[in-house]
């Protein structure tokens, strides 16, 4: 029992440090690098979750090694049908009903092509990130040069996606971390 009390005060320690990144800027950075160590601890390639902020919302990532973090946030017709795949453990096909999902409004999805966070500066980045919202509206974060946008309306871009990123990035980290919990309570029972 004692583990399992001191396991939840080292996730809930570590939830809360990167909360207080996520306020600075490039804390999509931090995020992701936590986020991707949790599915390599927990065995997972893939992680779904709800959005507690939004009811009926759903937040999933797919991290393809040595390559992407795909992230997704949208809400899906079948909501029954969705919570059904996440209590079966079934996050990558959770993941893919996300992606196709026929409602588009506030539906979120980052490419985030290094796995390593959204880049911090206007300078051009070594992996090139995109930022799709609504299911249409896409933002490339390759550089403010290259967008042809001066610093400060790409720096403002780039910290309203990494704000949004590193919450979803958030949410799927607590969800890892909440999975592991109740595995090792089961394991106490």
């Amino acid at each position: 029992m004692r583990t399992l009390v001191g396991t939840l005060v080292a996730i809930l320690s570590a939830l809360f440090t990167i909360g207080i990144s996520a306020a600075q800027g490039g804390a999509s950075e931090a995020a992701s690098r936590s986020l991707i160590g949790a599915l390599n601890g927990a065995g997972l390639e893939s992680i779904a979750t709800p959005d507690p902020t939004d009811p009926g919302a759903f937040v999933a990532a797919l991290h393809i090694k040595g390559g992407q973090l795909l992230v997704v946030r949208a809400r899906h017709p079948s909501v029954g049908a969705l919570s059904a795949r996440l209590s079966a453990r079934q996050f990558r096909d959770a993941y893919m009903d996300l992606q196709a999902t026929p409602t588009p409004q506030g539906k979120v999805f980052v490419m985030d092509s290094g796995a390593n966070g959204l880049p911090s500066d206007a300078d051009p980045p070594a992996n090139v990130d995109v930022v799709y919202k609504d299911g249409t509206r896409q933002t490339i974060f390759n550089g403010a040069r290259a967008r042809k946008l001066t610093d400060d309306v790409y720096l403002k871009e780039l910290h309203d996606a990494d704000v949004e990123y590193t919450r979803l990035l958030n949410v799927l980290q607590s969800a890892i971390a909440a999975e592991a919990f109740a595995r090792k309570g089961a394991q106490f029972q």
